[in-house]
């Protein structure tokens, strides 16, 4: 008899975009080769019936397309509550094996646990980042208080948590998770895939891929990019992604008189398009201050792109970039200091193909194929353990 696996996030994978939902995706995929049901709940951004099978997954809408992100780019308080609910209204959750549900938007955690109280499913919950109060507060201003004390309470709902990075298991943690409720899973990519892209003919220096929101300092590229060309340096950089930041991102692009040095894709909905011009270009730049997913880290290396990264305790985890071999640290946080990393190694000569071959072979280890796997294991370890409890 085929196991069950519900997966709860409100954005569905492949209809929108974005690093949580395809690795929800993925590790579906995996699952639908094991012997597993896949079904998937979440807000309807598909066209046609509210239950439609794509490519395996079943997929439920539990309400109505709403958007998701405000005027400035933060999540609306309304939709997170409203997913929330909406899950509360089916009590067939509590039939499936696992529950899998990713950490974004919380609310709909509550009405998952209940639903395990209800029936044999068992609640897990793939934790993305960890916030604190420093970052809520920032977010969301006197309010983000609230948004802490929930991440706080939600992060010990269940005592089955994926932790992606070491640095986020280290944060459940101190936020008060028992060392035994939570797990390190790390990301996963499409090796096969990348490796079968193939690089764009135009070439850059530097290359960008992410949403463009303003924790994600992109800015300090383009002010690092702009004190180069002042030293007669010129430095090529694309990037790829949108967000809440662009406009002011090309403005000041403009107004740094590097017009000719930077390019905007904007968004790229292939995924080999994007890797084609990944591969085009001879570093890639995440210059993350808080909260960084690692996805776009691990294709660059997929890719042959060594990393250029601050090291900062909120932003890219310790783990993925091995000094010199897949990637660089910039020990300060500003453009004054990436812009001497971007001097260093452009015009080294010895940067080749080691730490091409270097950062390929780093990536190669994340293959969904092993990735994945881990996470039937972690299932059937849960399950396994229900089972004993059951018999005694």
């Amino acid at each position: 008899m085929p196991k069950r696996l519900a997966i709860l996030y409100d954005c569905p994978f492949p209809f929108i975009q974005g690093g949580g939902q395809k690795r929800l995706f993925e590790i579906a995929q995996f699952h639908l080769r094991n012997d597993w049901e896949v079904e998937w709940y979440a807000l309807k951004f598909w066209e046609g019936p509210d239950k439609i099978k794509h490519e395996g997954i079943i997929y439920n809408s539990v309400g109505k397309q709403i958007e998701l992100y405000d005027s400035v780019g933060k999540r609306r308080l309304w939709e997170t509550i409203y997913y929330g609910t909406m899950i509360a209204r089916h009590i067939e959750l509590r039939k499936f094996d696992i529950l899998l549900a990713g950490q974004w938007p919380l609310f709909h955690l509550i009405p998952a646990r209940i639903f395990c109280f209800l029936g044999k499913s068992k609640l897990v919950v793939d934790w993305w980042e960890v916030w604190g109060r420093e970052h809520w507060q920032n977010y969301f201003g006197i309010k983000g208080v609230l948004g802490f004390l929930l991440e706080k309470y939600i992060s010990r709902i269940t005592p089955h948590i994926i932790a992606i990075t070491q640095k986020g298991k280290r944060q459940l943690q101190e936020l008060g998770v028992k060392q035994s409720e939570v797990i390190f899973i790390p990301n996963g990519i499409d090796f096969a895939k990348i490796m079968g892209s193939t690089a764009k003919s135009k070439n850059f220096d530097l290359v960008y891929m992410g949403r463009l929101q303003s924790h994600k300092n992109v800015s300090h590229i383009l002010q690092g990019i702009a004190l180069l060309k002042d030293r007669g340096c010129s430095i090529t950089f694309q990037i790829i992604g949108d967000g809440p930041e662009r406009t002011r991102l090309e403005e000041l692009t403009s107004s740094l008189n590097i017009d000719k040095e930077v390019f905007f894709h904007g968004m790229i909905e292939s995924d080999m398009e994007a890797y084609a011009r990944m591969k085009a270009s001879r570093l890639f730049v995440n210059p993350s201050t808080s909260v960084s997913g690692s996805i776009s880290i691990l294709e660059a290396n997929a890719c042959g792109l060594p990393v250029i990264a601050y090291k900062t305790d909120q932003g890219v985890s310790d783990e993925l970039i091995e000094e010199g071999v897949n990637g660089y640290w910039v020990e300060e946080i500003n453009s004054g200091a990436m812009a001497e990393k971007f001097y260093q190694l452009l015009l080294d000569k010895n940067l080749g193909q080691n730490i091409k071959d270097n950062s390929i072979e780093y990536a190669r280890r994340y293959d969904w194929s092993n990735i994945a796997g881990e996470y039937n294991k972690y299932f059937l370890g849960i399950m396994a353990d229900a089972n004993e409890k059951k018999a005694l």
